[in-house]
């Protein structure tokens, strides 16, 4: 159990990185103890294909994205003045004048909004590169897919965000 938490723990910031983005902050945690649960479970099965971390994440992204499907079924099922607005936690910056800290709430709405809009692949995709900083290859084995596929949503994804962003901003302007 020791030897598990020796290779694990250090792990626990990026796993709930990433559940987070998957499927809120909220949840992350929970998704997390599945995660590490169903990992001491596999680890005999373990053949040191891939680095321990990024098996790891691809437990994590797997149960997160369960975890998710089952939650918009349940939200399927419920009405619709029953839903909370998930938002994408941005860290405010040192920001001096409380004009620079009201700027920076509503760029932090508006990419939240804007990442709303876009789909599952390339949020996760950006959001597993940017905000958590995984490389192409992590992105890869954590979402199952070829290092050129996340190359491709991180592309796309790029290009959709700023469109989106650029067309908040004009409708700001106006």
């Amino acid at each position: 159990m020791e030897a598990f938490a020796g290779l694990f723990e250090p792990l626990r910031p990026k796993s709930l990185a990433i559940a987070s983005r998957i499927v809120g902050p909220d949840e992350a945690h929970d998704v997390v103890m599945d995660a590490f649960l169903k990992a001491w479970k596999a680890l005999p099965g373990f053949s040191e294909r891939s680095a321990l971390a990024t098996w790891l994440y691809r437990i994590v992204w797997n149960c997160a994205a369960d975890h998710r499907r089952a939650s918009l079924r349940r939200r399927e099922n419920r009405l619709p003045e029953d839903e909370a607005g998930q938002t994408l936690d941005i860290p405010d910056s040192a920001a001096d004048s409380p004009a620079d800290k009201v700027a920076s709430r509503d760029l932090g709405r508006q990419l939240d909004a804007s990442l709303g809009q876009l789909s599952d692949e390339l949020r996760i995709a950006l959001m597993l590169r940017f905000a958590d900083g995984l490389s192409y290859r992590e992105i890869a084995a954590a979402t199952n897919v070829q290092i050129g596929t996340v190359m491709s949503r991180l592309f796309h994804g790029r290009r959709r965000l700023k469109a989106l962003m650029d067309q908040i901003e004009k409708g700001i302007q106006s």
